[in-house]
């Protein structure tokens, strides 16, 4: 169930919840997941936000403007996937999909698998350096 609160004396701010029927919230810096018995909360401009960690609490505590902000007023600094790259969450490896996405198990947002050392040689990049 979503719902949203307008608040009057706050510029025409609104701040969303999203609850599911567990009640879970999610953490507005990492988009973890959070239950509502979490040890780490702020309340900020009369709401109480929830985290997944001290560090994302004192991230939000810094600045809460920017997790707070709607993501259209920053331009992304991100590159365009590439279509075919392989994501995986931090939290979970054995989670792999093709293409960005959150992971089932935590929420989090997947990363791109990064080619490591051991990896198979391209064979484009063998026959190149001939």
């Amino acid at each position: 169930m979503t719902h949203e609160h307008s608040q009057g004396g706050h510029s025409g701010h609104t701040h969303r919840h999203d609850h599911a029927s567990t009640g879970n919230d999610t953490d507005p810096v990492c988009g973890m997941t959070v239950k509502p018995d979490s040890p780490y909360r702020v309340i900020h401009a009369g709401h109480e936000y929830r985290f997944c960690s001290a560090k994302c609490q004192g991230k939000f505590e810094t600045d809460p403007a920017r997790y707070l902000a709607p993501e259209t007023s920053q331009p992304s600094t991100e590159p365009a996937p590439v279509p075919g790259t392989e994501y995986t969450c931090p939290m979970h490896p054995e989670i792999r999909q093709i293409g960005p996405g959150t992971c089932p198990k935590c929420g989090m947002t997947l990363e791109p698998v990064m080619p490591g050392l051991e990896d198979e040689d391209n064979p484009e990049l063998v026959d190149f350096r001939r």
